[in-house]
């Protein structure tokens, strides 16, 4: 029963004592003394190497195995293992490995698996493992396969902890493709945390202004959450994490005040590890949810500030009958640009309508149009021409960095004349619709943008009469990707004289800007409508 061969592979083992403990004459095995030679050495391999090893011989596959193996059986499984057959010790994974041991004992062939997923119970509990291993034949003197050599490897932990690296990346990239949209930043988060293994559910709440606790996103919408109300509202308080069962409680970090609720899969045992990778999970979470708040605010704050700043430099609205103006900032940017416009009254009955664009927009652009505009104001006051305007301008411009190549259009109207004299400086021609429904360019008196020529300004005059329309504007109006410039210009034409004879300078204005910009514009908009009327 215990043969002096038996007792020497078996030293040093605590398998291998245990092995000798086993009454073999009770298995299939029989005394180790008469075991045939091949089993007797893949025993020997077995009990002379650390690697997890197990030898299963005979027609009910009877389990050797070292204590490396012993490892992965758990200590639902040994010492009972060692002696019995591999389809009871693991008849919950059996169907999984019944594959590759028919391919051994049946055919003969040696197997090779990689990363094998497997629930098995060895623990107290199902648990999902994973495995590399191989099944080679064992095979008597007469050459008949008598078992197999199962020589494998757990990989459980380095599959999972790539697993959960792969989801941590992933949820960055969303996260950080999200920004700024805190609805998509927590649909991005709970969709990814549906499809996650590690993730059994997950809750996002957010405290809204009024103090109420709303949720925000979940992994399962329309289930109940894996925690009363009431502990998270006191996480969000309290601003401390708590563990309930396998669900942690994260709070948000400033500014943001709620907290993301993450509970543990069922099949991993709930460890250290476990709990730092769901608070990795919770942290990337906060950080996009608290960075998009800061973000909102802090743009809140710099448009309150840029409306300020805009009103202050372009008063919505004229004061003067018969005279609209409109600003619209680039889409989607603060309420700041580099276009403006002016309506300056020189002297009862005679006015200044006038038009820029900087080249850019925000708050740099917006600084240089703020110095332009005023300089053209004053310039203005001094009872100036349009060609003059131009040509302090010009002189201006040389001083102020950044204001080169800006484009301006400047006229003065003179209603007791009915004339209305203008120069451009690089600017793009206004249109021109008579009373009778005739539309033409104000293309006459041109030159270069602002500080680019030595040249004199030159001007043009242009009789009016009660009810002809001049319609001034920037680039951004009509300027659209694809489209050239002229076929742009001709297209504002034609909506121009398309405008019913009795429509207001506020209806011409607002039918321009739903015709041409009704979404906004990737550019600033600057737009100012004039009707004539009678002296």
């Amino acid at each position: 029963m215990r043969s002096p061969w038996f007792r020497r592979v078996t030293a040093g083992s605590t398998c291998g004592l245990l092995a000798r403990d086993v009454d073999w004459e009770a298995t299939p095995l029989g005394p180790p003394g008469t075991w045939p030679t091949s089993l007797r050495v893949a025993v020997e391999m077995c009990f002379a190497t650390r690697f997890p090893v197990l030898v299963a011989w005979g027609p009910q596959l009877t389990m050797i195995y070292n204590d490396g193996y012993r490892e992965m059986l758990g200590s639902d499984k040994h010492p009972s293992a060692m002696g019995s057959p591999v389809a009871e010790v693991w008849k919950e994974i059996w169907e999984d490995l019944e594959e590759s041991v028919e391919r051994v004992m049946v055919h003969g062939e040696p197997t090779w698996v990689v990363d094998q997923h497997l629930v098995m119970h060895r623990s107290g509990y199902d648990e999902d493992a994973y495995f590399t291993y191989s099944y080679s034949p064992i095979r008597d003197a007469a050459g008949t396969v008598g078992g197999l050599l199962d020589i494998a490897t757990e990989t459980t932990t380095q599959v999972v902890e790539g697993r959960r690296m792969r989801l941590l990346g992933d949820l960055s990239v969303r996260l950080a493709a999200a920004h700024g949209d805190l609805p998509e930043i927590s649909r991005a988060a709970t969709a990814l945390l549906a499809d996650s293994q590690d993730v059994a559910a997950a809750e996002l709440h957010l405290v809204d202004p009024d103090g109420h606790l709303t949720l925000l996103g979940s992994s399962a919408p329309g289930t109940p959450g894996p925690l009363p109300e009431h502990v998270v509202a006191r996480v969000a308080e309290t601003d401390v994490a708590e563990e309930r069962g396998r669900t942690l409680v994260v709070p948000l970090p400033p500014p943001a005040t709620g907290a993301v609720v993450l509970s543990a899969a069922e099949r991993r045992p709930w460890d250290d590890g476990y709990r730092s990778f769901l608070r990795l999970v919770a942290s990337a979470v906060g950080v996009a949810v608290a960075g998009t708040l800061r973000h909102v605010r802090e743009v809140d704050q710099l448009r309150a500030v840029s409306d300020t700043f805009q009103a202050a430099i372009v008063p919505e609205g004229v004061a003067l009958p018969g005279i609209v103006a409109r600003y619209r900032p680039a889409a989607g940017d603060l309420a700041v640009g580099g276009d403006w416009y002016d309506v300056v009254q020189i002297t009862p009955g005679r006015h200044a309508l006038v038009i820029g664009d900087c080249v850019g927009h925000g708050l740099d652009a917006a600084a240089r149009m703020g110095q332009l505009r005023a300089a053209t104001r004053s310039l203005l006051l001094q009872d100036a021409t349009p060609a003059t305007v131009l040509e302090g301008l010009d002189r201006f411009a040389r001083t102020l960095p950044g204001a080169e190549c800006t484009t301006v259009f400047c006229a003065v109207v003179d209603e007791q004349a009915g004339t209305l004299t203008y120069s451009a400086a690089g600017h793009l021609p206004p249109v021109l619709r008579r009373a009778d429904g005739e539309t033409r360019l104000l293309d006459g008196a041109r030159g270069a943008a602002l500080a680019l020529s030595g040249r004199r300004r030159t001007q043009s005059t242009e009789t009016l009469a009660p009810g002809d329309l001049v319609i001034a504007y920037t680039d951004g109006l009509i300027e659209r990707r694809g489209e050239a410039l002229p076929h742009a210009i001709d297209r504002l034409a034609g909506v121009v004289a398309a405008q019913p004879g009795h429509a207001s300078p506020e209806d011409v204005a607002d039918d321009l800007l739903r015709s041409f910009a009704p979404h906004g514009s990737d550019d600033d908009v600057a737009l100012v409508v004039y009707r004539a009327v009678s002296a």
